[in-house]
């Protein structure tokens, strides 16, 4: 429904879930229990690529989403990319700003079972374990078992991915290909150490083990049902693939009526720029807003603790 409230705001919604909206103030997304109840305290104001949102920080989390060392370390031949700008923007903003705020950190990042191999769908085996190649890029003196334009490669799901040597020269185990517990799968560089301290704090970080694209795909997940429990709402997007995994939890969120949010410099993805393009033009106009992570570093250093509008 889209309908006047007493306080002269515009309700966006149903009775259980809603927004109010202002012309000069944008949206409340905070989730008052009804439309004329008094504004929720503390209470940040984000600035979106169309509209100031304001949310209630302690409503509201941050996704990060596979960032390990499969997509983004030199030791699995990853290269200096938009991936590492955006590993920066999470260490340098996102983080800061969450910490300041107290708004949680949710670590969402693949991590298969072995129970969990069963299910997985054949298109991850052939994502992960095959890459295709365009005739026009094999040699024309090329055998014909080469020319193949499916070839295999090393490390499919579950597979070991055999022994890497990281920056230092140490050669470790890199463990099973996205399986749980393994270092290809552990958080990369220094986001290991932001979890490692986030998880001491009070909200604590919390990881999540995910075993497809999307964090809500699967018998009820353990990542679902917390943000559930806890009441959370608006959900702040950041990580790797921006077209894949994070596009996929982002949508599944969107369509279970939480308050998405893409922090646009703090998600990246290896495919053509048009993939990243259409991710943030659907993020603003069919899912939810789009910001960028100094908007929220600016939101979180002018949060509004009570109706005198003190800071924190």
């Amino acid at each position: 429904m889209s309908t006047p409230s007493s306080n002269n705001k515009t309700i966006i919604g149903s009775a259980d879930n809603f927004w109010l909206f202002d012309e000069k103030l944008g949206f409340d997304i905070t989730h008052p229990s009804n439309p004329d109840s008094p504004l929720i305290y503390p209470r940040l104001t984000l600035q979106t690529s169309k509209t100031p949102v304001t949310l209630a920080p302690h409503k509201t989390a941050i996704v990060v989403i596979g960032m390990q060392n499969f997509f983004l370390s030199s030791a699995m031949g990853r290269e200096i990319g938009s991936g590492h700008a955006a590993e920066q923007a999470i260490l340098e903003k996102c983080i800061p700003a969450a910490r300041k705020a107290n708004i949680r950190i949710l670590w969402l990042t693949w991590g298969i079972s072995n129970e969990g191999l069963r299910t997985v769908p054949p298109m991850f085996y052939r994502n992960f374990g095959l890459t295709f190649i365009p005739e026009s890029n094999v040699p024309a003196n090329a055998t014909n078992k080469s020319k193949q334009q499916w070839q295999p490669t090393v490390g499919g799901i579950g597979q070991s991915v055999g022994n890497v040597t990281l920056e230092d020269g140490t050669s470790i185990d890199g463990g099973r290909t996205l399986m749980k517990d393994q270092w290809n799968t552990e958080l990369h560089g220094g986001l290991a150490n932001a979890y490692n301290e986030g998880s001491k704090l009070s909200p604590a970080d919390i990881r999540f083990h995910k075993e497809t694209h999307s964090g809500f795909w699967g018998d009820n997940t353990d990542f679902a049902r917390y943000i559930k429990r806890e009441g959370l709402k608006p959900l702040l997007f950041a990580g790797v693939n921006t077209d894949q995994c994070v596009l996929a939890t982002m949508q599944d969120a969107a369509q279970q009526g939480y308050d998405t949010i893409m922090l646009k410099d703090a998600c990246s993805t290896v495919s053509p720029q048009f993939a990243q393009d259409a991710v943030e033009f659907n993020a603003h106009k069919a899912f939810g807003f789009q910001s960028s992570c100094d908007d929220l570093l600016y939101g979180a250093e002018h949060v509004e603790i009570s109706a005198a509008k003190l800071e924190l």
